[in-house]
C-alpha cells in the first residue's frame, strides 16, 4: 500500500494513536444516514488527494460500512464516529446560536518539522452554519505569515473534493492541515469561529495544546 508524504515522494497515513489522558469525544446522535455517508466517501477522497490515508484498517472498515445501506442508521453512525474520532485532535461544537466551542480531541500532539501533518477536527453543528470554519489562535499564523511566537501553521484543507464551508449537518469531519516552523515543546492556541461574533464569552471556542515537535 502507499504511504507517502508530499515533500517525500512518501505517503504517509493520517495519525491515530490517542493523546494521554484524552477521552474520545461524545458521540452525535439522531444523524440522516444518507448525507452522513456522503461526507465520509468526501473525506476519504480528499485525504487520498492529500496523501494522508486513514490507517488501512479504518479505511477498510469504513469503506465496508459505506458501501450499502444498513440495517440500523443509528448504529452504523456511531459506528463511523468510533472510527474517526481517534484521528481528532480538536472537536468544535456550535450550538442552536451560533456559539462555537472547542474541545482538544484524542489525536496525539505530535509534529515533525517543516513537515505537514493531516489531523481532523469533529464538528457538531447545531446551528446548521454553511460559514466557512475559522482557525486562529497565539502561536498559530496562515501560510506563508511570520510574527513573534508564531510557529504553526494552521488552516482547513479546502481542495476539492473537500469544502471551503460547513455543509450545515449536524456532524462532519473537517480536514486541518498543520506545519511546525519551529523544532521542541510548542504550545499553541486553537480558535475557532463561523464568523465575526461567534466566540463564546469565557473562550471556550478556543483550546491550548502543547506540541512535541521533532526536528528533522
Amino acid at each position: 500500500m502507499r504511504r507517502i508524504a508530499p515533500y517525500a515522494l512518501l505517503i504517509l497515513p493520517l495519525a491515530v494513536p490517542t493523546a494521554d489522558g484524552q477521552t474520545a469525544p461524545p458521540l452525535v446522535d439522531a444523524l440522516e444516514w444518507a448525507p452522513l455517508r456522503d461526507h465520509c466517501r468526501n473525506l476519504l477522497d480528499g485525504l487520498d488527494a492529500l496523501k494522508a490515508p486513514l490507517p488501512a484498517e479504518t479505511t477498510r472498515a469504513l469503506q465496508a460500512l459505506l458501501k450499502q445501506p444498513p440495517a440500523d442508521p443509528d448504529a452504523a453512525a456511531a459506528a463511523v464516529q468510533k472510527l474517526l474520532d481517534p484521528c481528532c485532535l480538536l472537536v468544535v461544537s456550535i450550538n442552536p446560536e451560533s456559539r462555537v466551542k472547542a474541545a482538544r480531541g484524542p489525536a496525539e500532539s505530535e509534529l515533525t518539522l517543516d513537515q505537514e501533518r493531516i489531523v481532523l477536527v469533529k464538528v457538531q453543528n447545531d446551528a446548521g452554519s454553511t460559514a466557512r470554519l475559522g482557525v486562529s489562535g497565539p502561536g498559530i499564523r496562515a501560510a506563508g505569515e511570520t510574527g513573534d511566537g508564531r510557529w504553526l501553521e494552521a488552516a482547513p484543507a479546502t481542495d476539492s473534493p473537500l469544502s471551503r464551508t460547513l455543509s450545515g449537518r449536524r456532524l462532519e469531519y473537517v480536514v486541518l492541515r498543520l506545519t511546525a516552523r519551529e523544532a521542541g515543546k510548542r504550545e499553541a492556541t486553537f480558535r475557532f469561529d463561523v464568523g465575526q461574533g461567534t466566540q463564546d464569552l469565557g473562550f471556550r471556542a478556543e483550546t491550548p495544546i502543547l506540541f512535541t515537535v521533532q526536528g528533522r
